[in-house]
């Protein structure tokens, strides 16, 4: 596990590669916002720069439930590793 500022080992593999990395602790700032073009803006810290996600409702909901079914299987790795 890394500590703020520390670099994560996943970004590793992706430094140079075009790719904005943002790794997301329960104590990283995100802001989320209802855009006047109703597109759901969610914004986090990133290097090289900070992360832009502009959702339509359907994507915001498919992004949603792709990161339920995500959290769930990690729940059932670490069960299972018990």
């Amino acid at each position: 596990m890394t500590t703020p500022g520390e670099r994560h080992p996943a970004a590793e593999g992706l430094l140079g590669s075009g790719y904005v990395v943002s790794v997301v602790r329960s104590s990283t700032p995100v802001d989320a916002h209802l855009g006047d073009d109703d597109l759901i803006y969610v914004t986090l810290p990133g290097s090289p720069c900070p992360v832009l996600i502009g959702f339509l409702p359907q994507g915001a909901e498919k992004f949603s439930s792709m990161l339920s079914e995500q959290l769930r299987a990690l729940a059932n790795r670490q069960e299972q590793r018990r």
